[in-house]
C-alpha cells in the first residue's frame, strides 16, 4: 500500500519545479527551508457510520509556476465530508473545540461524492474536537456528530519530515547544491494516507522535484522515522 501511495502523490506534483540559487554562505538546511513550496501543517480525521471525514491545512504557492522561484505562498483549510451512501442534498457543518465553534455551508464536489468547505478562520477556535453535519434542512434535517482526531499528534513535524529525506538523500542533494548550476529543485512535503481507506496509516511524503521527469521523493513513518518507500526519477 505505501507503494501505491507514493506513486500516487508523485504524480499530483510532477509538473512542479522551482529553481533556487545556491548561495555559497548558506548552509543546506537554510536551502532546503527556502525551497518548500508546498506543506501540510495539519490533519483531523473522523469516521462515523454515515461519514468519512478530513480537515487539512495546506500552505503552498498561490499558482505553481516552473519559474525558477518559490511564488506567493497561501494558506487554505479545507473540510473534506464523504457520505457513505450516495446522495445529493443540502449540508451544513459545525466544527467545535473547547474554546468555541465555527458554523458554514458544505458544497457537493464536481467529482465523485464529497462535500467540502473553506476555513478561513479554524485558528480563532483552537483545536478543534467535533464536527457536526446536518443533512437537509427544517423539521426534515438529520444531524451528525463526528469526533476528530488529531493525525499529526505525537509524530515528527514537518521540518524533521525533510531533514531525514535530506539525510537518506544527502549525498545527492549536497553534490547539486555544490555543482556550478546550483540547487534547482522545490521541495513537497505532505501528510498522506490511503484515500479510499479513511482508518489507514499516514506517512510524510517529502519530494525534491526538478521537474516531470526529475524527482527523489520517499514516505517516512512518522512516529519511527523510517524510511518505508523511496523513488527516484529518471
Amino acid at each position: 500500500m505505501t507503494k501505491k501511495i507514493l506513486i500516487v502523490v508523485c504524480a499530483i506534483v510532477c509538473c512542479l519545479l522551482v529553481f533556487v540559487a545556491c548561495d555559497g554562505n548558506k548552509g543546506a538546511d537554510e536551502i532546503l527551508g527556502e525551497s518548500v513550496s508546498s506543506r501540510q501543517t495539519l490533519c483531523y480525521g473522523g469516521v462515523s457510520d454515515d461519514f468519512d471525514v478530513t480537515l487539512t491545512t495546506l500552505s503552498q504557492e498561490e499558482a505553481f509556476v516552473a519559474d525558477g522561484k518559490v511564488g506567493k505562498m497561501v494558506t487554505r483549510t479545507t473540510l473534506v465530508v464523504k457520505p457513505k451512501a450516495i446522495g445529493d442534498e443540502t449540508m451544513t457543518y459545525s466544527i467545535a473545540s473547547e474554546s468555541g465553534k465555527i458554523d458554514g455551508s458544505l458544497s457537493k464536489n464536481v467529482l465523485g461524492s464529497a462535500y467540502v468547505a473553506e476555513i478561513s478562520d479554524l485558528s480563532k477556535i483552537g483545536a478543534p474536537t467535533t464536527l457536526t453535519v446536518t443533512k437537509g434542512s427544517g423539521d426534515d434535517a438529520e444531524q451528525y456528530e463526528i469526533a476528530l482526531e488529531n493525525k499529526m499528534a505525537d509524530v515528527i513535524d514537518s521540518d524533521e519530515a525533510i531533514r531525514t529525506a535530506y539525510e537518506f538523500y544527502k549525498q545527492q542533494i549536497d553534490a547539486e547544491i555544490a555543482s556550478e548550476d546550483g540547487w534547482q529543485r522545490e521541495i513537497f512535503v505532505r501528510y498522506v494516507g490511503d484515500r479510499k481507506d479513511s482508518e489507514s496509516k499516514y506517512y510524510w511524503y517529502v519530494a525534491f522535484v526538478a521537474d516531470r521527469n526529475d524527482d527523489m521523493s520517499v514516505l517516512i513513518d512518522p512516529a519511527t522515522k523510517e524510511i518505508v518507500n523511496s523513488r527516484v526519477r529518471p
